[in-house]
């Protein structure tokens, strides 16, 4: 039986692409030929659901167009649009060198070693050449000038902000 505890979110399906079943999926890493799962879990009526997957293209960096078997229709697809896509954490999805899109943070805790529990990214702002973090009321610059580490386990960034950037 799946547990919820041995899954790792990877991405979200955004939206049904065509009228045969594909949808197009935004994910957290970037996935390819050489670790892309069998297959992924996507919640369904409070049930976690594996499906496999018939077609995987490519779109940009972090989305894809991804047919999974059984959904052969856009109405199917269509119900599985804006769920999140799981996998097993046991399945090593290249993770050692894996590159992550900048909306892996969202729902990370950051925690600045003079500000201390800041809170929680709530988006990403990557509209100007400055990418912005939104957590909780402030917008904190995401650059690794800034960021001393990430702790993908429990889901926090470590800053080291520049002194009074939160009094802006």
């Amino acid at each position: 039986m799946i547990e919820r505890h041995d899954l790792t979110t990877i991405g979200k399906t955004i939206k049904p692409h065509g009228i045969a079943g594909e949808i197009l999926c935004e994910f957290s890493l970037v996935l390819g030929d050489d670790n892309l799962p069998e297959y992924f879990i996507i919640e369904d009526e409070g049930i976690l659901v594996p499906f496999f997957i018939d077609s995987f293209r490519g779109r940009a960096k972090f989305s894809a167009f991804v047919h999974l078997e059984g959904i052969t229709d856009e109405r199917t697809a269509r119900l599985l649009c804006g769920k999140e896509i799981l996998t097993d954490k046991a399945i090593n999805c290249g993770e050692d060198d894996v590159e992550y899109g900048l909306s892996f943070l969202i729902g990370f805790t950051v925690v600045d070693r003079t500000y201390g529990d800041i809170g929680k990214v709530t988006a990403i702002d990557d509209s100007t050449v400055n990418t912005l973090m939104a957590v909780s009321d402030r917008l904190i610059p995401a650059q690794e000038a800034f960021i001393t580490k990430i702790d993908n386990t429990k889901k926090i960034i470590y800053t080291q902000l520049p002194e009074g950037l939160l009094d802006i």
